[in-house]
């Protein structure tokens, strides 16, 4: 077996030439294309200066140029890393900025390069390159090529070095454990910021086709999804959730898709049924992190969850202290093997905390129940609410069963005697209402009393992150910015039901239903309760005017 990226490509280059590898909204490549413009690539960065021991940082759409440039640098030797046009300066500086050896790949016109970075522009043009580099390092399976860098949801974003090894011993785990085959035709819907050997490595590990796509409206997602034949789609919950809604209604033949794989965030139970419901195709959730080069845990479609470790790795759950927890119960998720890695590049402190004697501390809690793991927060997210423990995924989900809500997201606010209190941020479906005083009866029906949130907050939205997870660091500080396009349209519609219904009420006044002096009374009525900006004189015309032609009818 090849034991690095650029040779895994290598291999089905002479084995399957002619195979479809690739194709976004506009081209389609085969494997034999792919090595060629990667090499192709891998000539101009050697041509600009850059080589091994170089950090490239790659910007791109989500095109077939992306795969091409990530096993390019894979090829010459030097680090990989992913870069975000959105970080703000000081992130990037402490990313990127940090290496004197650095260039820039860039396969959007529109991007604007830092004034002491180098920057190659990698067009459509190298999709017909044939130039070959004139010599390429012979690279170990134990070199570290890819620099993964975490989200940041929790912190500041920490960079984890991962070798060609670690990330071909996820990539093969996650296809043993999935059952996955060189029949599949895989898509992700995932950002290309986040972690993009999530994207293409499965069908590259398999030789197998994979579908890229920048579209974005769920519509124009499902008929790719058809005309490409894609049978696998990786996905945030809430996005195969939105593809679910159109399923049945989509004009596209989706007959070949045969799993759902959500990961990112959690699944409930309720969520899974639905989607499932609605389309007929298994959803199956699994967790994963940046330390473990991808998935690492794999649940069953309708089962809350996650029942199956993948194959090289180990799990154990251990409380605070370290002790190993055996049986049911709760404690923190430690894993080890192949794929993990052993350090945070350039932070001490961090490594020193999260790895040990080959162990991962994830950080994340979860509760062990007839042999499942459940999630059930992060470490660092647990809320001491009076030396109770309150974990705001179980609030979370606990609020999201209301019909009302749409999101949540409950984060521990500090308070002068009980140490911390829950506090949730709550987003309402369109046209619905709810009080604090509601919300909190309901709940009592689902949790106990100290874990209900003392705060309550009803807002417009939830920021995120990149990657589409609730940006809880900024939860509370800034939110959404409401879509006033949609509340003047929810605004209308409502217009339309008060008309219609005036219109019956009306009609069972009797007497022709108008009298001048009844709508003196209705005037009257509106007047003490226009706080608006529209002044009364306005008001009383559009009243007389509305009820005077209702009467006519």
């Amino acid at each position: 077996m090849p034991v690095t990226v650029h040779g895994l490509l290598e291999k089905w280059a002479e084995q399957t030439p002619d195979a479809t590898a690739l194709c976004d909204d506009r081209v389609e490549i085969t494997y034999a294309d792919w090595f060629r413009i990667s090499r192709h690539i891998s000539s101009r960065i050697h041509e600009a200066g850059g080589g091994r021991g170089h950090v490239i940082g790659v910007v791109s759409g989500k095109s077939v140029l992306l795969p091409c440039m990530f096993t390019a640098v894979s090829m010459v030797g030097a680090r990989f890393v992913s870069l975000n046009p959105d970080w703000p300066v000081q992130e990037r500086q402490r990313v990127f900025g940090r290496w004197s050896d650095r260039l820039v790949l860039s396969s959007l016109e529109d991007y604007e390069a830092s004034q002491d970075e180098d920057t190659l522009f990698i067009g459509e043009d190298v999709l017909t390159g044939e130039k070959a580099p004139p010599s390429l390092p012979e690279i170990g399976s134990d070199e570290e090529f890819y620099l993964n860098v975490t989200s940041a949801s929790t912190g500041q974003a920490k960079i984890a070095p991962t070798t060609h090894g670690q990330l071909l011993a996820n990539t093969a785990g996650v296809i043993r454990t999935l059952n996955l085959t060189s029949g599949d035709v895989h898509t992700s819907l995932f950002g290309v910021y986040g972690h993009p050997h999530e994207l293409f490595m499965r069908g590259l590990y398999l030789g197998g086709r994979t579908v890229l796509t920048g579209h974005r409206y769920p519509r124009d997602v499902l008929r790719v999804v058809a005309d490409k034949g894609v049978t696998t789609i990786m996905a945030l919950p809430t996005q195969l959730m939105t593809l679910s809604h159109l399923w049945s209604r989509s004009d596209s033949d989706l007959s070949g898709v045969r799993l759902a794989e959500a990961g990112g965030m959690h699944v409930s139970e309720d969520l899974m049924d639905s989607f499932v419901d609605s389309t007929g195709v298994e959803m199956v959730p699994v967790w994963g992190s940046t330390e473990t080069a991808g998935v690492g845990l794999v649940g069953e479609s309708g089962i809350p969850g996650f029942s199956r470790v993948v194959e090289g790795y180990t799990v154990e759950l251990r409380d605070l202290s370290g002790k190993l927890i055996s049986g049911d119960g709760g404690g923190e998720l430690w894993i080890s093997g192949k794929g993990v890695i052993n350090r945070y590049l350039g932070d001490r402190p961090q490594t020193e905390e999260a790895f040990l004697n080959g162990w991962y501390r994830t950080g994340d809690i979860f509760r062990r129940e007839d042999g499942r793991l459940i999630f059930l927060g992060r470490r660092g997210g647990l809320i001491k609410a009076a030396g109770l423990k309150v974990y705001p995924l179980e609030v979370e989900l606990a609020i999201l069963k209301h019909p009302s809500v749409v999101d949540a997201c409950v984060v521990g606010r500090d308070h002068p005697t009980r140490g911390e209190i829950p506090s949730a941020y709550i987003v309402l479906r369109p046209g619905k209402e709810l009080n604090v005083a509601e919300m909190r009866n309901f709940l009592r029906q689902h949790i106990d009393e100290h874990k209900i949130p003392k705060l309550v907050n009803f807002v417009h939205g939830l920021p995120r992150t990149a990657n589409g997870k609730i940006d809880r660091k900024a939860v509370g500080t800034r939110e959404i910015a409401p879509d006033f396009r949609s509340e003047l349209l929810r605004s209308d519609v409502e217009l339309v039901r008060l008309l219609n219904q005036r219109a019956e009420l009306m009609g069972m006044i009797g007497g022709g239903g108008f009298d001048p002096t009844w709508v003196d009374e209705q005037v009257d009525n509106a007047m003490g309760h226009n706080a608006g900006p529209i002044p009364d004189s306005s008001v009383v015309d559009i009243i007389r005017f509305i009820i005077s032609e209702l009467g006519k009818r």
